[in-house]
């Protein structure tokens, strides 16, 4: 494991030993913050505090009194805006992070009635975490009664999550050792959306059918990807593979067929997609339909930018002795990121719109069949290596699926008046 030990290890550290506290402590108080704490991921940050303690790059001494203190600092703030300025704040800004009325009674019902239970109990719950601290300024709990209580809900929650965060660490650990590194996130990072997705269901009723089987593919997605990834940064399976594929294209160019797979991938260029993605978004918002433009700019823009962040982590040169001269790093092809998001929303919406089976089925296989052919030039060209054009695929497959929930999510939470305009 000394490649991925080295990728993970050195590439962070001097952010990390540097400011590691500071995140903490920031992140911890960012957690009692009525309007922050709702939306920003804070007790994660934490909870990461814990897992480079068991790395070795933080003290853990030093990151539990940080969490701690961070996250009092952060509840003396809810509860001074919530004493100065009460129940205007809630009643005005409420509604745009889903503070309703109904929400708000039980909340100083519960500080009013358990105060202590509310504080203590409460932050390890992420809504009365941000908000307890706020309604029990509103509701005039004495000040020493919150300091006290507060800073014992303090010392508990962050001394939790950081151990926490160590205990997974160290099965984080055991794990790579079998899967490793890259793939063991990957997994990390399947479950958690998976029980995302599982709990926000089950509370607000958000998702239907069809959108498990996005659930299903995002995962799948980033499995794929972090496996490809992973076998090139460990010279495994895959990358002997793209040895073998690479040694071996030459025997099936042809003139007329290297003519046509130079047209295919100039014409379906990366820029080329995106100007066209950026022409149907600038369409959709002159319409007004703020939902599809905005899905199509996120996913085709943030593709591309995600595309070349894992170019610069992963650094893959690209294969030599190519038909066509290509610059630049090779992990993943960006040709084939481009062309799963941009003609998978082509089908996304067209396919709804077309009445007849055949004809449905007909233009699902003309869209894929281009896909692959796209995908299929690259390697021909023999300018991308076949995990690249897989690990490109994967990562816009990935995008794509993430950003269509995350959109559903917001869409079913947001006010009635907002979610109208965005129809």
């Amino acid at each position: 494991m000394s490649i991925i030990d080295n990728f993970l290890l050195n590439l962070p550290l001097p952010l990390i030993d540097h400011w590691g506290y500071l995140i903490i402590f920031l992140a911890a108080m960012a957690e009692g913050l009525p309007v922050i704490g709702s939306f920003f991921p804070g007790h994660t940050v934490v909870i990461l505090g814990g897992f480079f303690v068991q790395l070795g790059v933080l003290r853990l001494d030093a990151a539990i009194l940080a969490a701690v203190a961070g996250a009092f600092i952060g509840d003396l703030l809810g509860y001074t805006v919530g004493r100065r300025y009460g129940y205007d704040f809630i009643s005005r800004y409420g509604k745009y992070f889903f503070f309703s009325q109904e929400k708000y009674q039980a909340t100083r019902q519960m500080v009013n009635e358990h105060a202590g239970k509310t504080l203590i109990i409460g932050r390890f719950g992420a809504f009365t975490r941000a908000f307890a601290p706020l309604i029990a300024g509103l509701s005039r709990v004495k000040f020493f009664k919150f300091v006290f209580y507060g800073l014992a809900g303090s010392l508990v929650w962050g001394a939790a999550s950081i151990l926490f965060g160590y205990l997974f660490g160290q099965g984080f650990t055991a794990a790579a050792k079998y899967f490793g590194y890259i793939v063991s996130a990957a997994m990390v990072a399947i479950i958690a959306i998976v029980l995302g997705y599982r709990l926000l269901n089950k509370r607000w009723h958000i998702f239907v059918k069809h959108h498990f089987y996005y659930l299903i593919f995002n995962a799948l997605s980033i499995y794929v990807f972090s496996k490809m990834a992973e076998d090139y940064l460990e010279r495994e399976s895959t990358y002997r593979l793209d040895l073998w594929l690479d040694q071996n294209v030459h025997l099936i160019w042809q003139p007329w067929l290297s003519q046509l797979m130079i047209f295919i991938t100039n014409i379906f260029r990366p820029e080329v997609l995106l100007a066209a993605a950026l022409a149907a978004a600038t369409y959709f918002f002159i319409k007004r339909r703020w939902h599809q433009a905005a899905l199509i700019f996120l996913s085709a823009g943030g593709g591309l930018a995600l595309g070349a962040l894992a170019k610069l982590l992963v650094n893959r040169p690209r294969p030599t002795g190519g038909l066509i001269l290509e610059t630049g790093l090779s992990f993943p092809s960006q040709h084939a990121l481009m062309a799963v998001i941009f003609f998978s929303l082509v089908m996304y919406w067209l396919a709804k719109k077309i009445q007849r089976q055949w004809l449905k089925y007909l233009y699902l296989a003309a869209a894929a069949g281009l896909v692959a052919l796209i995908s299929f030039s690259r390697l021909y060209l023999k300018v991308h290596w076949t995990s690249d054009v897989v690990a490109g695929l994967a990562l816009g497959l990935f995008w794509l699926t993430f950003l269509i929930l995350a959109f559903r999510i917001v869409r079913q939470l947001a006010p009635a008046d907002n979610k109208n305009r965005s129809e």
